[in-house]
Protein backbone atom coordinates (compact mmCIF):
# COMPACT_ATOMS: atom_id res chain seq x y z
CA UNK A 1 0.00 0.00 0.00
CA UNK A 2 1.21 3.50 -1.00
CA UNK A 3 1.79 5.72 1.73
CA UNK A 4 -0.17 8.76 1.33
CA UNK A 5 0.67 12.50 2.47
CA UNK A 6 -1.26 14.59 5.06
CA UNK A 7 -5.39 14.41 3.98
CA UNK A 8 -4.99 12.06 1.59
CA UNK A 9 -2.42 13.55 -1.26
CA UNK A 10 -1.12 10.81 -3.17
CA UNK A 11 2.75 11.00 -3.67
CA UNK A 12 3.70 12.20 -7.67
CA UNK A 13 0.30 13.32 -9.11
CA UNK A 14 0.32 16.73 -8.76
CA UNK A 15 3.65 16.86 -10.88
CA UNK A 16 1.71 15.00 -13.65
CA UNK A 17 -0.72 17.50 -13.62
CA UNK A 18 1.82 20.00 -13.99
CA UNK A 19 3.21 17.89 -16.73
CA UNK A 20 0.04 17.95 -18.17
CA UNK A 21 -0.95 21.22 -18.22
CA UNK A 22 2.41 21.98 -19.89
CA UNK A 23 2.05 19.95 -22.57
CA UNK A 24 -1.06 21.44 -23.02
CA UNK A 25 0.44 24.81 -23.13
CA UNK A 26 3.08 24.36 -25.12
CA UNK A 27 0.84 22.79 -28.13
CA UNK A 28 -1.29 25.89 -27.85
CA UNK A 29 1.65 28.35 -27.66
CA UNK A 30 3.58 29.46 -30.63
CA UNK A 31 7.12 28.31 -30.70
CA UNK A 32 5.96 24.70 -31.71
CA UNK A 33 2.11 24.42 -32.45
CA UNK A 34 2.10 22.17 -35.31
CA UNK A 35 5.18 19.71 -34.00
CA UNK A 36 4.22 19.26 -30.52
CA UNK A 37 1.40 17.09 -29.51
CA UNK A 38 -0.56 19.30 -26.99
CA UNK A 39 -3.49 16.89 -27.31
CA UNK A 40 -1.64 14.34 -24.60
CA UNK A 41 -1.92 16.60 -21.95
CA UNK A 42 -5.29 16.57 -22.62
CA UNK A 43 -5.49 12.72 -22.60
CA UNK A 44 -3.38 12.09 -19.12
CA UNK A 45 -5.52 14.92 -17.92
CA UNK A 46 -8.55 11.98 -18.59
CA UNK A 47 -6.92 9.41 -17.13
CA UNK A 48 -6.15 11.28 -14.16
CA UNK A 49 -9.39 12.36 -13.26
CA UNK A 50 -10.99 9.23 -14.29
CA UNK A 51 -8.51 7.50 -11.29
CA UNK A 52 -8.40 9.95 -8.69
CA UNK A 53 -12.21 10.45 -8.43
CA UNK A 54 -12.89 7.01 -8.64
CA UNK A 55 -9.79 6.33 -5.64
CA UNK A 56 -12.15 9.08 -3.22
CA UNK A 57 -14.92 7.30 -3.97
CA UNK A 58 -14.03 3.67 -3.19
CA UNK A 59 -12.33 5.19 -0.48
CA UNK A 60 -15.49 6.69 0.98
CA UNK A 61 -17.31 3.23 0.00
CA UNK A 62 -15.08 1.37 2.20
CA UNK A 63 -14.99 3.30 5.02
CA UNK A 64 -18.18 4.23 5.34
CA UNK A 65 -20.08 1.50 3.05
CA UNK A 66 -21.67 4.02 1.05
CA UNK A 67 -21.08 6.88 -1.66
CA UNK A 68 -23.27 10.00 -0.32
CA UNK A 69 -24.06 11.23 -4.25
CA UNK A 70 -25.14 14.33 -2.90
CA UNK A 71 -21.51 15.48 -1.77
CA UNK A 72 -20.01 14.27 -4.61
CA UNK A 73 -21.98 17.07 -6.81
CA UNK A 74 -21.44 19.40 -3.84
CA UNK A 75 -17.61 18.81 -3.90
CA UNK A 76 -17.70 19.31 -8.02
CA UNK A 77 -19.93 21.96 -7.56
CA UNK A 78 -17.73 23.61 -5.26
CA UNK A 79 -14.43 22.73 -7.12
CA UNK A 80 -15.30 23.31 -10.62
CA UNK A 81 -17.71 26.26 -11.19
CA UNK A 82 -16.14 28.93 -9.69
CA UNK A 83 -13.24 29.43 -11.32
CA UNK A 84 -14.51 27.93 -14.76
CA UNK A 85 -16.62 31.17 -14.29
CA UNK A 86 -14.06 33.60 -13.55
CA UNK A 87 -12.19 32.33 -17.10
CA UNK A 88 -15.94 32.63 -18.96
CA UNK A 89 -16.57 35.86 -17.67
CA UNK A 90 -12.89 37.17 -18.50
CA UNK A 91 -13.05 35.80 -22.03
CA UNK A 92 -16.22 37.53 -22.47
CA UNK A 93 -14.78 41.29 -20.86
CA UNK A 94 -11.92 40.68 -23.12
CA UNK A 95 -14.20 40.10 -26.34
CA UNK A 96 -16.35 43.06 -25.23
CA UNK A 97 -13.41 45.17 -24.48
CA UNK A 98 -12.29 44.87 -27.83
CA UNK A 99 -9.13 43.25 -27.03
CA UNK A 100 -9.43 40.64 -28.97
CA UNK A 101 -11.58 39.41 -31.92
CA UNK A 102 -14.89 38.30 -30.96
CA UNK A 103 -17.75 36.60 -31.49
CA UNK A 104 -19.40 35.91 -28.60
CA UNK A 105 -22.82 35.61 -28.66
CA UNK A 106 -25.44 34.20 -25.62
CA UNK A 107 -25.89 30.53 -26.86
CA UNK A 108 -22.11 30.72 -26.79
CA UNK A 109 -21.72 31.47 -23.70
CA UNK A 110 -24.50 29.34 -22.45
CA UNK A 111 -22.78 26.76 -23.83
CA UNK A 112 -19.92 27.46 -21.69
CA UNK A 113 -21.42 27.72 -18.35
CA UNK A 114 -23.88 24.67 -19.00
CA UNK A 115 -21.06 22.43 -19.91
CA UNK A 116 -21.65 21.50 -22.91
CA UNK A 117 -19.00 23.56 -24.92
CA UNK A 118 -18.24 19.87 -26.51
CA UNK A 119 -21.72 19.66 -28.70
CA UNK A 120 -21.78 22.91 -29.15
CA UNK A 121 -18.31 22.33 -31.66
CA UNK A 122 -19.98 19.99 -33.01
CA UNK A 123 -23.29 21.63 -33.93
CA UNK A 124 -21.41 24.86 -35.03
CA UNK A 125 -18.76 22.92 -37.10
CA UNK A 126 -16.52 26.02 -35.35
CA UNK A 127 -15.32 28.08 -32.74
CA UNK A 128 -17.56 31.17 -33.54
CA UNK A 129 -20.17 32.30 -30.82
CA UNK A 130 -17.66 31.71 -27.91
CA UNK A 131 -15.90 33.92 -26.10
CA UNK A 132 -12.58 34.32 -27.11
CA UNK A 133 -10.03 31.93 -26.69
CA UNK A 134 -12.05 29.90 -24.45
CA UNK A 135 -13.07 26.36 -26.48
CA UNK A 136 -10.51 24.60 -24.25
CA UNK A 137 -13.75 24.14 -21.86
CA UNK A 138 -14.83 21.10 -24.39
CA UNK A 139 -12.86 18.74 -22.48
CA UNK A 140 -14.60 20.21 -18.92
CA UNK A 141 -17.92 19.58 -20.90
CA UNK A 142 -16.88 16.10 -20.90
CA UNK A 143 -15.92 15.29 -17.56
CA UNK A 144 -18.56 16.58 -16.28
CA UNK A 145 -20.84 14.63 -18.39
CA UNK A 146 -19.01 11.47 -16.76
CA UNK A 147 -19.61 12.32 -13.70
CA UNK A 148 -23.21 13.10 -14.36
CA UNK A 149 -23.61 9.39 -14.57
CA UNK A 150 -20.50 7.48 -13.48
CA UNK A 151 -20.74 7.75 -9.34
CA UNK A 152 -24.65 6.66 -9.70
CA UNK A 153 -23.48 3.76 -11.95
CA UNK A 154 -20.75 3.07 -9.53
CA UNK A 155 -23.40 3.08 -6.61
CA UNK A 156 -25.93 0.76 -8.70
CA UNK A 157 -22.79 -2.20 -9.55
CA UNK A 158 -22.39 -2.07 -5.50
CA UNK A 159 -25.59 -2.27 -4.70
CA UNK A 160 -26.02 -5.44 -6.93
CA UNK A 161 -22.81 -6.43 -4.73
CA UNK A 162 -20.57 -6.77 -7.98
CA UNK A 163 -16.51 -6.71 -6.60
CA UNK A 164 -14.27 -3.73 -7.30
CA UNK A 165 -13.07 -6.28 -9.91
CA UNK A 166 -15.87 -6.97 -11.23
CA UNK A 167 -16.63 -3.40 -11.72
CA UNK A 168 -13.33 -2.57 -13.17
CA UNK A 169 -13.55 -5.30 -15.86
CA UNK A 170 -16.63 -4.18 -16.86
CA UNK A 171 -15.65 -0.79 -17.01
CA UNK A 172 -12.35 -1.66 -19.28
CA UNK A 173 -14.60 -3.80 -21.63
CA UNK A 174 -16.89 -0.39 -22.19
CA UNK A 175 -13.75 1.56 -22.87
CA UNK A 176 -13.00 -0.99 -25.20
CA UNK A 177 -16.18 0.16 -27.18
CA UNK A 178 -15.08 3.53 -27.37
CA UNK A 179 -12.34 3.37 -30.44
CA UNK A 180 -14.28 0.91 -32.55
CA UNK A 181 -17.02 3.54 -31.89
CA UNK A 182 -14.46 6.32 -33.37
CA UNK A 183 -13.55 4.10 -36.03
CA UNK A 184 -16.99 3.69 -36.83
CA UNK A 185 -18.18 7.33 -36.99
CA UNK A 186 -14.68 8.04 -38.97
CA UNK A 187 -14.66 5.12 -41.66
CA UNK A 188 -18.70 4.76 -42.22
CA UNK A 189 -19.78 8.08 -41.34
CA UNK A 190 -17.20 10.23 -42.25
CA UNK A 191 -17.55 12.25 -38.96
CA UNK A 192 -15.94 15.86 -38.55
CA UNK A 193 -12.81 16.30 -36.55
CA UNK A 194 -14.92 18.34 -33.68
CA UNK A 195 -17.16 15.23 -33.56
CA UNK A 196 -14.24 12.63 -33.01
CA UNK A 197 -12.06 14.71 -31.32
CA UNK A 198 -14.41 16.48 -28.48
CA UNK A 199 -17.86 14.67 -28.14
CA UNK A 200 -18.48 13.10 -24.71
CA UNK A 201 -19.10 9.83 -26.47
CA UNK A 202 -15.90 9.47 -28.38
CA UNK A 203 -13.82 10.64 -25.19
CA UNK A 204 -15.08 8.66 -22.20
CA UNK A 205 -12.45 6.27 -22.29
CA UNK A 206 -9.58 8.08 -20.95
CA UNK A 207 -11.74 8.29 -17.47
CA UNK A 208 -13.26 5.06 -17.86
CA UNK A 209 -9.78 3.24 -18.40
CA UNK A 210 -8.12 5.53 -14.91
CA UNK A 211 -11.44 4.43 -13.10
CA UNK A 212 -10.74 1.08 -13.70
CA UNK A 213 -7.19 1.20 -12.35
CA UNK A 214 -8.97 2.94 -9.37
CA UNK A 215 -10.51 -0.77 -8.65
CA UNK A 216 -8.35 -3.13 -9.95
CA UNK A 217 -4.92 -2.43 -9.90
CA UNK A 218 -4.45 1.11 -7.36
CA UNK A 219 -1.41 1.26 -5.85
CA UNK A 220 -2.93 3.20 -2.75
CA UNK A 221 -5.03 0.38 -1.49
CA UNK A 222 -2.44 -2.52 -1.91
CA UNK A 223 -3.74 -4.15 -5.09
CA UNK A 224 -1.64 -6.49 -6.75
CA UNK A 225 -0.22 -5.24 -9.73
CA UNK A 226 -1.78 -5.00 -13.30
CA UNK A 227 -2.00 -8.39 -15.11
CA UNK A 228 0.37 -10.10 -11.93
CA UNK A 229 3.47 -8.85 -13.25
CA UNK A 230 6.10 -8.60 -10.62
CA UNK A 231 7.39 -5.33 -8.81
CA UNK A 232 10.10 -5.47 -10.93
CA UNK A 233 9.26 -6.06 -14.06
CA UNK A 234 6.52 -3.87 -13.97
CA UNK A 235 8.57 -0.62 -12.82
CA UNK A 236 12.04 -1.75 -14.76
CA UNK A 237 10.89 -2.88 -18.07
CA UNK A 238 7.06 -2.33 -18.93
CA UNK A 239 6.36 1.17 -17.43
CA UNK A 240 9.34 2.30 -19.28
CA UNK A 241 8.40 0.34 -22.54
CA UNK A 242 5.09 2.30 -21.52
CA UNK A 243 6.44 5.41 -22.55
CA UNK A 244 7.82 5.00 -25.54
CA UNK A 245 4.98 3.36 -26.52
CA UNK A 246 3.14 6.45 -25.30
CA UNK A 247 5.07 8.88 -26.32
CA UNK A 248 5.69 7.80 -29.84
CA UNK A 249 1.94 7.64 -30.40
CA UNK A 250 1.57 10.89 -29.85
CA UNK A 251 3.36 11.44 -33.15
CA UNK A 252 0.81 10.02 -35.13
CA UNK A 253 -1.16 10.63 -38.26
CA UNK A 254 -4.49 12.72 -37.38
CA UNK A 255 -6.73 9.77 -38.54
CA UNK A 256 -5.24 7.70 -35.99
CA UNK A 257 -4.86 9.96 -33.71
CA UNK A 258 -8.67 10.91 -33.77
CA UNK A 259 -9.50 6.72 -33.98
CA UNK A 260 -7.21 4.18 -31.73
CA UNK A 261 -4.32 5.99 -30.53
CA UNK A 262 -5.95 7.19 -27.39
CA UNK A 263 -6.47 3.71 -26.79
CA UNK A 264 -3.27 2.66 -27.05
CA UNK A 265 -2.04 5.46 -24.54
CA UNK A 266 -4.61 5.02 -21.62
CA UNK A 267 -3.17 1.39 -21.69
CA UNK A 268 0.23 2.67 -22.04
CA UNK A 269 -0.84 5.04 -18.93
CA UNK A 270 -1.58 2.25 -16.39
CA UNK A 271 1.92 0.89 -15.67
CA UNK A 272 3.45 4.73 -15.99
CA UNK A 273 0.81 5.13 -13.15
CA UNK A 274 1.88 2.74 -10.93
CA UNK A 275 5.27 3.60 -11.51
CA UNK A 276 4.95 7.00 -10.72
CA UNK A 277 2.53 6.76 -7.99
CA UNK A 278 4.95 3.50 -5.70
CA UNK A 279 8.17 5.06 -6.75
CA UNK A 280 7.79 8.92 -5.36
CA UNK A 281 11.61 8.39 -4.42
CA UNK A 282 12.99 8.07 -7.71
CA UNK A 283 14.31 10.10 -9.89
CA UNK A 284 11.22 11.04 -11.70
CA UNK A 285 9.57 10.83 -8.99
CA UNK A 286 11.24 13.68 -6.99
CA UNK A 287 10.81 15.47 -9.78
CA UNK A 288 7.45 15.38 -10.07
CA UNK A 289 7.45 15.89 -6.44
CA UNK A 290 9.43 19.01 -5.68
CA UNK A 291 8.17 21.78 -4.70
CA UNK A 292 7.67 24.09 -8.09
CA UNK A 293 6.47 21.05 -10.00
CA UNK A 294 4.18 20.45 -7.43
CA UNK A 295 2.62 23.74 -7.07
CA UNK A 296 2.26 23.82 -10.79
CA UNK A 297 0.24 21.32 -10.18
CA UNK A 298 -2.01 22.52 -7.79
CA UNK A 299 -2.68 25.70 -10.16
CA UNK A 300 -3.17 23.50 -13.18
CA UNK A 301 -6.66 23.66 -13.64
CA UNK A 302 -6.75 27.67 -13.67
CA UNK A 303 -3.94 27.85 -15.65
CA UNK A 304 -5.46 25.05 -18.13
CA UNK A 305 -8.66 27.67 -17.92
CA UNK A 306 -6.91 31.31 -19.04
CA UNK A 307 -3.37 30.30 -20.75
CA UNK A 308 -5.32 30.49 -24.44
CA UNK A 309 -6.47 34.14 -23.82
CA UNK A 310 -3.27 35.03 -21.75
CA UNK A 311 -1.07 33.38 -25.11
CA UNK A 312 -3.50 35.46 -27.51
CA UNK A 313 -3.07 38.70 -25.72
CA UNK A 314 0.41 38.35 -24.56
CA UNK A 315 0.92 38.11 -28.57
CA UNK A 316 -0.47 41.25 -28.99
CA UNK A 317 2.68 42.73 -27.57
CA UNK A 318 5.57 40.85 -29.21
CA UNK A 319 6.57 39.28 -31.81
CA UNK A 320 8.75 36.77 -30.71
CA UNK A 321 7.28 33.35 -30.37
CA UNK A 322 9.70 32.20 -27.34
CA UNK A 323 8.78 35.65 -25.88
CA UNK A 324 4.91 35.43 -26.32
CA UNK A 325 5.10 31.48 -24.41
CA UNK A 326 7.25 32.80 -21.90
CA UNK A 327 5.05 35.87 -21.12
CA UNK A 328 1.94 33.75 -20.84
CA UNK A 329 2.99 31.67 -19.34
CA UNK A 330 3.84 34.02 -16.51
CA UNK A 331 0.41 35.60 -16.62
CA UNK A 332 -1.18 32.21 -16.61
CA UNK A 333 0.82 31.02 -13.52
CA UNK A 334 -0.29 34.51 -11.88
CA UNK A 335 -3.37 34.61 -12.77
CA UNK A 336 -3.87 31.16 -11.56
CA UNK A 337 -2.48 31.95 -8.61
CA UNK A 338 -4.76 34.48 -7.49
CA UNK A 339 -7.42 32.52 -8.39
CA UNK A 340 -6.28 29.19 -6.34
CA UNK A 341 -5.71 31.66 -3.22
CA UNK A 342 -8.97 34.14 -3.38
CA UNK A 343 -11.13 31.45 -4.83
CA UNK A 344 -10.19 27.84 -4.78
CA UNK A 345 -7.94 27.50 -1.09
CA UNK A 346 -11.18 29.23 0.32
CA UNK A 347 -13.34 26.55 -0.95
CA UNK A 348 -11.38 24.35 -0.38
CA UNK A 349 -11.96 25.05 2.90
CA UNK A 350 -15.47 24.90 2.55
CA UNK A 351 -15.64 21.75 1.29
CA UNK A 352 -13.89 20.07 3.43
CA UNK A 353 -16.17 21.43 6.62
CA UNK A 354 -19.11 20.63 4.88
CA UNK A 355 -17.77 17.28 4.62
CA UNK A 356 -17.08 16.74 7.90
CA UNK A 357 -13.55 15.04 9.57
CA UNK A 358 -14.79 11.55 8.82
CA UNK A 359 -14.88 12.10 5.09
CA UNK A 360 -12.48 11.87 2.30
CA UNK A 361 -10.20 15.13 1.55
CA UNK A 362 -11.20 16.72 -1.44
CA UNK A 363 -7.46 16.80 -2.27
CA UNK A 364 -7.82 14.22 -5.01
CA UNK A 365 -10.27 16.09 -6.09
CA UNK A 366 -9.45 17.23 -9.46
CA UNK A 367 -10.41 18.44 -13.00
CA UNK A 368 -9.03 20.02 -16.36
Amino acid sequence: MVKTQGAFHIPSLDGVRAVAVLVVFVGHGYVAPEAWPGHVGVSIFFFLSGYLITTLLRREYDRTGRIRLGRFYQRRLLRITPPALIAISVCVVVGLAGLLPSTTTGWGVLAEVFNYTNYYLVATGGRGGLPPESSMLWSLAVEEHFYLVFPALLIVFLWRRLSYRQIGYILLAAAAAAPVWRLVLHFVFDASFFRLYVSTDTRFDGLLVGAAMALLWNPVFGDRTPLRLSEGMLTKTVAPLALIIFAGSALASENWRLTVVDSVQYACLIPIFWFIVTRPDSIIGRVLNSRVVSHIGALSFSIYLVHKVALALVAKSFDSAPLIDVGALVVSILAAQVIYELVEQPLGKVRRRLEGSRQPSAAVDTAL
